[in-house]
């Protein structure tokens, strides 16, 4: 789940200099449609594709969004935070590591509420267009596939010296403005995609459900690395 070692810096795309007001346009708006639901839940495939090696290793996992406040399920290992402290567990290990929240948390593999305000610091942004995309479609525990039309839009960092990533394209449903995949692009050409397969708004979700409860992970060991 972590990013991969920073390696070679690659030539970026010519028009990775601008912030395109029409990209602009339609990330406000994904912003915006999410920022108006109480609570989001969504199902999503974490891919991690090795372009040297020639190798692809595909999860499934589960986000729930409360405002700041977020669970993570991925893999074995669960992330939550209340938006002041933030928990990690390992199952294999059971060990919990507790965390002060950051306020310059880049991930959005490990912090899910920053996929849909992410343009807003740190990077320009381009519309590379308009195309018609396969994406993946769960409902009822089923997965299928469906054609949607849908803007393509690429993420730099303004600062790219440092950075383990050069590029993070957005593929965003032209009629929802729902974000379908986000493709982390790594300068040593790894590839991290997160394709969210089901979107659900709205739920109930308590308040306990981003906190840590010592009674739900029984003899685990705590990390506390505040």
């Amino acid at each position: 789940m972590f990013l991969a070692v920073a390696m070679s810096m690659p030539s970026f795309a010519q028009n990775q200099d601008v912030h395109d007001p029409n990209a602009k346009k339609i990330l406000e708006k994904v912003s915006t449609t999410t920022r108006s639901y109480s609570t989001l839940r969504a199902s999503f495939d974490w891919t991690l594709e090795n372009k040297a090696t020639k190798t692809k290793d595909t999860k499934s996992g589960f986000m729930f969004i409360k405002g700041d406040k977020y669970k993570l399920i991925l893999a074995g290992t669960e992330i939550f935070s209340d938006a002041t402290t933030t928990w990690t567990y390992s199952k294999d290990a059971n060990e919990i590591t507790i965390n002060a929240v950051e306020d310059n948390d880049e991930s959005i593999v490990s912090n899910p509420t920053k996929i849909f305000d992410l343009y807003k610091n740190g990077f320009k942004y381009t519309l590379k267009g308009e195309e018609s995309k396969t994406v993946k479609v769960k409902a009822n525990n089923q997965t299928t596939t469906s054609k949607k039309t849908c803007y393509v839009v690429d993420l730099y960092p303004e600062s790219p010296k440092g950075k383990e990533f050069h590029t993070i394209e957005l593929v965003i449903d032209k009629s929802t403005s729902q974000i379908y995949s986000i493709t982390i692009k790594f300068k040593n050409g790894s590839d991290q995609i997160i394709e969210i397969t089901e979107y659900k708004s709205n739920v109930t979700m308590p308040d306990a459900l981003f906190t840590y409860d010592e009674k739900k992970y029984p003899g685990a060991e705590v990390n506390d690395m505040r």
